[in-house]
């Protein structure tokens, strides 16, 4: 067997293994982390310089550090300080931040104490104002089933029972076009994936206003119906999770964009507006249906004489992505 067969064999076997590992979700793969164990190629042509092309010993080193390498790369994917610690309700992980969460900003409703493990039902909103023409609302947060529907006569209402951890809701910026800032957190950015964890907030949002909404989220569930929000602006930015939007057509234009990673994802759009999907990653697997490929991007037919349009702009690497019309 020469070395060429040997690294080239090597090479594939661990990317069956990475890629075995992901369907069956044995880890989290962090790409970006992969993609930065290139100087090992570097090291390769060095030694096959050092030691002769017939030489098998360059390729063997060479898949050894690779063996060495990956594994590392994915037990600091999470790219933080973790510490583990096991109790009865399963695995509690404390991720160390060194924010002491003392912002000065205007607090409708916050509670910054730790509720690990207690389990409770919270309840938040921020009231309107007949001043309030738009507002931006910001999401962050991870192992939560998370759900956006029905509308509310308060600017936000959020309701969640969470077996960990406290929901925050903050307000800031001017009588006009305030910003909600909404996440999901502990005392020390707890995240429990515990037996019993059963996280899931329901969120509603007044439908008389304009709206820029940006989601961050890890692992976890989202089902956010916005078909009766005026969304002007969409972004989200996923980890591991499952995500289906239902957009409406209350705006002329609406951009959305996608960031994820090991996720599936389902769009719903109206039948009556024209609607564009611009696709930057691979993709496992994507559903289209009705929509035609056009000059490098897949379309709507009727998308060039629509008066209302959404764009949907997906940068993504292995997942899943399903566009309906409905």
């Amino acid at each position: 067997m020469n070395s060429k067969s040997l690294f080239t064999g090597g090479i594939l076997i661990l990317l069956g293994i990475l890629f075995l590992g992901k369907e069956w979700g044995w880890f989290h793969i962090n790409w970006h982390e992969i993609s930065r164990l290139w100087p090992l190629l570097l090291i390769y042509l060095g030694l096959i310089a050092l030691l002769g092309k017939s030489n098998g010993s360059a390729t063997v080193i060479t898949i050894i550090l690779l063996c060495i390498a990956i594994p590392t790369v994915l037990v600091r994917s999470c790219q933080e300080k973790v510490g583990t610690a096991f109790n009865d309700n399963g695995i509690h992980i404390d991720m160390d931040d060194q924010d002491d969460d003392n912002d000065n900003d205007d607090n409708d409703d916050n509670n910054d104490g730790d509720s690990s493990f207690k389990g409770s039902n919270q309840k938040l909103n921020s009231p309107m104002s007949a001043n309030i023409k738009s507002a931006s609302f910001n999401f962050s947060g991870g192992a939560v089933a998370f759900e956006i529907s029905g509308t509310s006569q308060d600017l936000i209402e959020a309701d969640a029972d969470l077996t960990f951890g406290n929901i925050s809701l903050k307000k800031t910026g001017d009588s006009t076009n305030p910003t909600i800032d909404f996440a999901l957190r502990g005392k020390k950015n707890n995240i429990n994936f515990g037996k019993d964890n059963n996280n899931k907030i329901n969120l509603k949002l007044n439908p008389s206003i304009l709206w820029d909404m940006n989601f961050e989220f890890g692992a976890g569930k989202a089902n956010f119906d916005l078909s009766e929000y005026k969304v002007k602006s969409l972004s989200i930015k996923t980890g591991l999770t499952e995500t289906d939007v239902k957009l409406g057509d209350k705006v002329d234009n609406l951009n959305v964009k996608i960031e994820s990673g090991l996720t599936d994802i389902e769009f719903q759009v109206p039948e009556s507006i024209g609607c564009r999907i611009d696709i930057d990653g691979g993709l496992n697997e994507k559903d289209f249906d009705g929509f035609i490929q056009k000059n490098g991007h897949w379309e709507t037919p009727n998308f060039d004489k629509s008066i209302k349009k959404i764009t949907l702009n997906f940068n993504g690497g292995l997942q899943s992505l399903k566009v309906r019309r409905y």
